[in-house]
């Protein structure tokens, strides 16, 4: 009986995180997370794996933590997979029933736990990450062990959570064929050891008291240990605490739900006039996202909160890749509102939830592997991660794969099928999918504009969008061109489509979109 491995999303991507297990009438989907897209998709709302490939039923959803690029997915999952039974940890459980609730969706999500499905035995294991409750899969079948932890860091130091569960990872290292399949993010940092998540608090702490005015904290609302960090220091001062935005109030409110965020007393609404004294805002936004709060504050439009040049803006968090541009605009006008702006690059405000070189060197040494797959990262981030392995002969074995390449193991031998390229499905509106070809329509009517042309029997009219205004003699001289296409052609539709690109490129200087509507 065959055992296979296929990544759906999360392997040469950030995101979109979701890996099937098949053995004999068994199949487990690990994750279920969206892809968000790039400036090049023009603000539709996200990416999901191509399910029509997995044409198996699906027994179990296993999710091993409430971050989107895991459990982004789910509604779209328990369509494509309704008989699935889904498997999370407390907080992602949470996360994954307000999602439900929103669609009026009712499922049980069960806890996670040491499970036997089907062929498959599963046991989690506890790591840290940069959320609460994160945990890596021991998934065996007969003889194999895989160790699947996508995302994870290792922290001695921080006393929210318990601590990585090494003693499991040690008793599984016994196995006696192993597979690791382990977080590749930060396999190009400089921590070569990821700092402690109570790291920060001293630098915050510091900034907090020496600021004056409002403190306005940004920090992705999933970080429960960062928020907590700053209601306790908050508490030891004296200072009200204000959460701002939805996000931010639905992960506070879940995490003190669970009994795991204290918020001491000390945490007051916005419209809290009250409020006169020095406080810290907790702004949700902290990648300069258009509706967030932290870009309304920045750019001066917030109905509560103004900055001034007492007050200052700390960015506990780092630039996603390729959205650096972004951020660097929003510090420039808190700048230029008088505030001051604390950044990652310049201050020990923000650590990562993702292990360096040496711990995961630490865990391969534990585990002791026999084949190493590295997951989780950037294409580029899966072949250093491959290449590291043979460096420090982690495993006897590494291999470098991509989205739907099949693993297969057999009899203590792996060997890879190489999948062609599946793109993902884009998700716009209300969690409709959308043709890659609208995209292009999208990309060409924000780049070149449209000239909208209705006729009927009695006039001829057309409006532009996206395109400089014309003269009244060159508006009037393309409705006679336009009346004249019309009398001699028969068809005048599109002799008029390809002309109004023509005439248009003539005073432009390129083509816009043309669209005619015959009445």
């Amino acid at each position: 009986m065959n055992f296979t491995i296929k990544p759906l999303g999360g392997v040469g991507q950030i995101g979109s995180n979701s890996t099937l297990f098949s053995a004999g009438d068994t199949n487990i989907i690990v994750d279920c997370g969206i892809l968000f897209p790039n400036d090049d998709h023009f603000d539709i709302n996200y990416l999901i794996p191509d399910l029509s490939h997995v044409v198996e039923g699906i027994d179990a959803l296993i999710i091993t933590h409430g971050h989107e690029d895991h459990i982004g997915a789910i509604y779209h999952y328990i369509m494509r997979f309704p008989e699935a039974k889904i498997y999370a940890p407390p907080f992602a459980r949470e996360l994954i029933l307000e999602k439900l609730s929103h669609k009026n969706i009712s499922k049980e999500i069960l806890n996670l736990d040491d499970l036997e499905i089907g062929d498959f035995k599963v046991t989690p294991i506890h790591v840290n990450h940069s959320i609460p409750d994160t945990f890596g899969l021991f998934i065996e079948y007969k003889d194999c062990s895989v160790l699947f932890i996508s995302d994870f860091k290792i922290d001695r130091d921080n006393t929210y959570e318990n601590f990585f569960d090494f003693e499991k990872l040690n008793q599984f290292s016994k196995k006696t064929f192993k597979i690791a399949m382990l977080d590749s993010t930060n396999i190009r940092s400089r921590n070569l050891e990821t700092p402690s998540e109570l790291s920060v608090a001293d630098d915050l702490e510091k900034i907090i008291l020496e600021t004056s005015g409002t403190v306005f904290l940004t920090t992705f609302a999933s970080n429960v240990h960062r928020v907590q960090t700053v209601f306790n220091i908050c508490k030891k001062h004296n200072i009200a605490v204000i959460p701002y935005g939805p996000s931010m109030k639905k992960y506070i409110d879940i995490a003190e739900k669970l009994e795991i965020l204290n918020t001491h007393g000390i945490m007051f609404d916005a419209d809290n006039k009250a409020i006169k004294r020095k406080k810290v805002v907790l702004a949700t936004g902290s990648q300069g996202e258009m509706r967030g709060a932290t870009n309304r504050i920045a750019t001066g439009n917030d109905k509560f909160f103004k900055l001034t040049e007492n007050d200052a803006f700390i960015f506990s968090s780092k630039a996603i890749p390729g959205n650096e541009k972004t951020l660097s605009g929003v510090y420039n006008k808190i700048s230029r509102l008088g505030a001051k702006v604390y950044a990652s690059d310049q201050y020990h405000i923000h650590v990562s939830g993702h292990p360096g070189r040496d711990d995961l060197k630490n865990v391969y040494q534990t585990y002791k592997p026999d084949i190493a797959i590295p997951i989780h990262g950037e294409s580029l981030f899966i072949k250093n991660h491959a290449d590291f392995v043979k460096k420090e002969k982690l495993a006897n074995e590494v291999y470098a794969i991509e989205n739907f390449d099949q693993i297969l193991i057999k009899d203590k031998e792996i060997s890879i099928k190489k999948a062609e390229e599946v793109p993902p499905i884009i998700i716009h509106g209300k969690d409709l999918e959308i043709d890659r070809s609208k995209i292009s329509e999208r990309r060409k009517l924000a780049s070149l504009g449209i000239v909208s042309t209705s006729i009927s029997k009695k006039s001829i009219q057309f409006s532009t969008m996206g395109i400089p205004e014309l003269s009244t003699t060159q508006n009037d001289q393309y409705i006679a061109e336009v009346r004249s296409i019309l009398n001699k052609s028969k068809n005048a539709e599109e002799e008029i489509r390809v002309f109004t690109r023509r005439y248009f490129s003539n005073i432009l200087g390129y083509r816009p979109l043309s669209v005619v509507h015959l009445h």
